[in-house]
């Protein structure tokens, strides 16, 4: 039963890659949305993840449910990243006319040149059990939001990816 939901998730996950991402905007608390997030990896043994969230970030026009899976994605690979004791670090903020959401980890990191050429591109992964689409789609999602992804990261150090979305003014 697990393998089949498995297959049928995984099968819905490649549909995506030949769609266009609709998104239902609406103004929604990112706090909230992130907060919500974070409760469903709470008591993980040997991960301890770190909650920074600004007071200051205003309501933004999301879907909240796929902001959901890109930030649950982020802390998957963040998780995958790190060795032991695990420290993940979730911050939100707004900052120059962006709502953002950072997962900060302390494990491997990625060389420059992945970031550039293979991060983004779906089928490349460097998990042994990782199929490659997770980013691809993370970065699709944040694209329909009128938003972008940064990353920071060095070896052996560890990875920041920042998710920025557009604050829009009323």
């Amino acid at each position: 039963g697990k393998s089949v939901d498995r297959i049928n998730e995984l099968i819905g996950r490649l549909t995506l890659l030949r769609q266009e991402i609709n998104v239902a905007l609406r103004e929604t608390d990112l706090n909230e949305v992130v907060g919500s997030v974070l409760s469903g990896f709470d008591g993980l043994p040997r991960v301890i993840i770190e909650r920074a969230f600004g007071s200051d970030v205003p309501q933004v026009k999301i879907d909240a449910d796929k902001i959901q899976k890109v930030v649950s994605n982020l802390i998957s690979n963040a998780i995958d990243a790190g060795g032991d004791d695990r420290r993940i670090t979730v911050t939100t903020a707004a900052r120059n006319g962006w709502a953002s959401i950072s997962v900060a980890d302390e494990g491997c990191g990625m060389s420059p040149e992945f970031i550039r050429h293979s991060l983004f591109r779906p089928f490349q992964t460097t998990k042994k059990k990782g199929i490659g689409i997770g980013m691809f789609l993370s970065k699709m999602v944040v694209e329909a939001h009128a938003g972008k992804i940064e990353v920071d990261s060095q070896r052996a150090k560890g990875t920041t990816f920042h998710v920025l979305l557009p604050i829009q003014k009323v």
